[in-house]
Formats: C-alpha cells, sequence, structure tokens
C-alpha cells in the first residue's frame, strides 16, 4: 500500500504545524508503514482514504491517532549511560546548595515509554536514598503521545526492553516479574509525574527545573523550532541547573545564552548568568 505525494506532502505539513517534527521524502516507507495498522483496524480502503479524512471531515481523532504513529518513541534505560553518571554527580553538587527548601525537580522532556525518568527514579533510589526518604523529589516526565505515556504509567516492560541498557543487578533490585513482564516497583513509581506535554505548543506551567533532560529530540525538528524550545528550557532552568541534549545534538548555530560544560563523558549545559 502506497500514499500518493500529496498525500504524504499534507501529512508532512501536519506534523511539522502540530509537533515540530520535520521528516523527509526519505522517510516515506516508515510512515507508510506506521499507518499501516490504523487503515486497517479502522477498515480504511487506503492510505489516501485516510488523509482525506482528516483533510476533509476534521477527525481530530484520527489526526491525533496519526499523528502519534508517524512520530518515533525509540528509548531504553540507562541511555548512554555517561548522562546518568553526570546527573548522579550534580545531584551531588546540589545536596547543599538545595539543603534550604529540601526539593529536587527533574524534567524528563519527551519522556516516551518511561525508561528515562525510572533510570533516573533508579539512580536517585540507588545512590541518594536519605534524598529520595526525606526530600521532595519530582521526576516530570512528558510526551505528547497519550499512547505512550499510558504505557509508562503502567510500569511493565517486556524482557527486550529491560534487556536494553539495564544492569541485572538493577532489574533484580527494581522490578517484580508479572506474566513474563517487568513491573517496576512503586518505590520509584512513586517519584514519577507522567504529564501530556507538546513541546512545539503552550506549556502548562512548570516549576523551576535542577536538571532538564531534552536528549534525542531536536535532532527532529528544523532550526528555528530548536531554537524557540532552548529558548523556553532556559525560562524553566534554575540559574545552576543543566540541560542534557543527545549525544548528536548541539547548541552551534541553535542559542547563544547558554555555556557548555564537561561532564562524566559527555557535555551539558547551563544559562549563562545575565549581565
Amino acid at each position: 500500500m502506497k500514499v500518493s505525494p500529496v498525500q504524504f506532502a499534507f501529512l508532512r505539513d501536519l506534523l511539522r504545524r502540530r509537533t515540530g517534527v520535520v521528516i523527509d521524502d526519505s522517510k516515506q516507507y516508515l510512515v507508510v508503514a506506521r499507518l499501516l495498522p490504523i487503515v486497517r483496524q479502522r477498515a480504511i480502503p487506503s492510505l489516501d482514504t485516510l488523509v482525506d479524512r482528516i483533510r476533509k471531515t476534521g477527525d481530530k481523532a484520527l489526526e491525533k491517532d496519526v499523528l502519534n504513529a508517524m512520530m518515533t518513541h525509540e528509548t531504553s534505560f540507562f541511555r548512554d549511560k555517561s548522562p546518568y553518571e553526570t546527573l548522579r554527580q550534580l545531584v551531588t553538587e546540589m545536596i547543599p546548595k538545595r539543603s534550604a527548601h529540601r526539593q529536587l525537580v527533574i524534567w524528563s522532556a519527551a519522556c516516551s515509554t518511561g525508561q528515562e525518568p525510572y533510570s533516573m527514579a533508579m539512580l536517585l533510589n540507588e545512590h541518594f536514598p536519605d534524598l529520595v526518604a526525606s526530600w521532595r523529589i519530582r521526576i516530570i516526565a512528558t510526551d505528547i503521545s497519550e499512547p505512550v505515556l499510558a504505557r509508562a504509567r503502567e510500569g511493565v516492560f517486556s524482557e527486550l526492553e529491560t534487556n536494553r541498557g539495564l544492569p541485572a543487578e538493577l532489574l533484580k533490585k527494581y522490578f517484580r516479574p508479572l506474566q513474563g513482564k517487568w513491573s517496576i516497583v512503586q518505590e520509584c513509581r512513586r517519584l514519577v509525574e507522567f504529564r501530556v506535554l507538546n513541546l512545539n505548543g503552550p506549556w502548562p506551567a512548570l516549576p523551576p527545573c535542577d536538571v532538564i533532560f531534552l536528549r534525542n529530540v531536536m535532532l527532529y525538528f528544523d532550526v528555528p523550532t530548536r531554537a524557540s524550545l532552548v529558548t523556553k528550557m532556559r525560562r524553566v532552568l534554575k540559574p545552576d541547573g543543566a540541560l542534557f541534549l543527545g549525544g548528536a545534538e548541539t547548541m552551534i548555530g541553535i542559542d547563544t545564552g547558554y555555556d557548555r560544560l564537561a561532564g562524566a563523558g559527555c557535555s551539558y549545559y547551563r544559562p549563562k548568568p545575565r549581565a
């Protein structure tokens, strides 16, 4: 099954306008593969018919399903490792600075099915048990897709998912077997708040953040969207906070309002002091 060039152009524009995500012509095969389940589930004759329904009827539920299907939700536990080691070091440094208010806020932006925020929760439980017991720890995990957030809230992962990046000792300590899968323990669940948030749209009120993970997200956006996003991030991030991008992402040519700092095998960004 194929989609016509005109209809594919409409889908590309719809995705860009609604989410900021940009795809090129080489991804047409991927879009077709991701939309076929919707076509079959709804008994729609063709992909062109699917697009016509969105264009002509304004079916918002169908549009949302199509947008969710077109986006990439790649993730894994402790992805790339070094950002988490750097996070551990930063939390150690922040403890005396935050001792008066005894609160730590970490934002996992574009959290997908939850592996990133749950990795943060495991790290805090593992290395800072006293902090977890006596401070208010908030890991705010957001994503545009309601279906993937539903999976994240469930906190249940397959053997394949737990085998990707999760050390065996942490699997044993922080997960329980459940019907052939693995369910994360309450000690980690209670630290994470899942919310729907479109990074390319208006943001709800967010508390000042000590750390933000915006990893492997900007590479899907065009330059103006990236610039707008990191500018908005700077308004949410505390002056001595840390913004993490993906290993293939950079601020070069995007924003000059951050200093790049060296972490444990990776870099992170901090807002430049105001003049």
